[in-house]
């Protein structure tokens, strides 16, 4: 069983660094700094390209990376949305399916019960269409005794993935959550026939991924294996908004990193 490694970049230079280290998918974002968001069109566009003009020099085949783009049109971990930026994502979401995305990962809660929030979802999994769907982290944001509905609700909706750290702020800490949560999407498939992939996200290292997919059993993970880039530039170091994120050091994926993520997990046996 190969393990599928995702890469969540938001700049061209990390997608490279991703594609080159061996990432078996992307997931593209604008401002990982603030959790990931919907990224550019012309982001998107200008990667397809990339990835069109590479091949492997060995097998002289084509380089085939999937990008699943982000649908998120703010920060903020309530994932509960007005019924104009549910409308916002969904233009969004329309020019990055006509432009090349292969997938997306989305996910909206309720603002009363804190559940999955079942209307939001079928509006974004309608204009999806065929491709594939991850929930992403807001399942981190729900409640523990809500897990067996809320993934229940999540597969019947049609997403095949959930990203999870398991409720809590990395993977590491949510391990036994995310154990349970695989033991749920076990049931739900023997119980419905709907596959329910878990891909434990959020602090993945070369420290921890091994650990992580042999205590889980999953068969994906996600990470963004990066580094701090150091700005040839004198400029960058004053902030463009109210915090202080812009004049913080850039985070760049690295490819190293990545190789050497695949190279764990390739020795991995289920």
């Amino acid at each position: 069983m190969q393990v599928l490694l995702e890469v969540c970049v938001d700049t061209f230079e990390s997608a490279v660094s991703a594609i080159q280290g061996g990432a078996n998918r992307l997931e593209l974002c604008s401002a990982l700094s603030e959790g990931g968001l919907t990224p550019s069109v012309g982001l998107l566009r200008e990667i397809k390209q990339y990835i069109a003009q590479e091949h492997d020099a060995q097998t002289d085949r084509r380089t085939n990376i999937p990008i699943y783009c982000m649908i998120r049109c703010r920060r903020g971990s309530d994932f509960c949305y007005s019924v104009q930026e549910i409308n916002a994502m969904l233009w969004d979401l329309k020019l990055l399916k006509q432009n090349g995305a292969d997938g997306f990962v989305f996910g909206a809660l309720e603002p009363s019960s804190g559940n999955v929030h079942r209307v939001h979802c079928e509006q974004l999994v309608a204009e999806v269409g065929k491709l594939p769907l991850t929930f992403h982290r807001a399942i981190d944001c729900t409640e523990q005794s809500a897990l067996d509905a809320n993934l229940r609700l999540i597969a019947q909706l049609g997403f095949s993935t959930i990203l999870t750290s398991g409720l809590k702020p990395t993977a590491e800490q949510g391990l036994e959550t995310i154990i349970k949560m695989k033991e749920i999407a076990v049931n739900i498939e023997k119980l419905t026939g709907k596959k329910l992939r878990l891909m434990p996200g959020s602090g993945i290292s070369t420290e921890n991924a091994l650990r992580i997919l042999q205590r889980t059993g999953c068969d994906a993970i996600h990470g963004s294996a990066s580094i701090t880039k150091t700005l040839d530039s004198k400029n960058g170091t004053l902030s463009m908004g109210g915090s202080n994120v812009d004049a913080m050091p850039l985070k760049v994926c690295s490819k190293a990193k990545v190789q050497e993520l695949r190279q764990l997990i390739d020795s991995y046996k289920a």
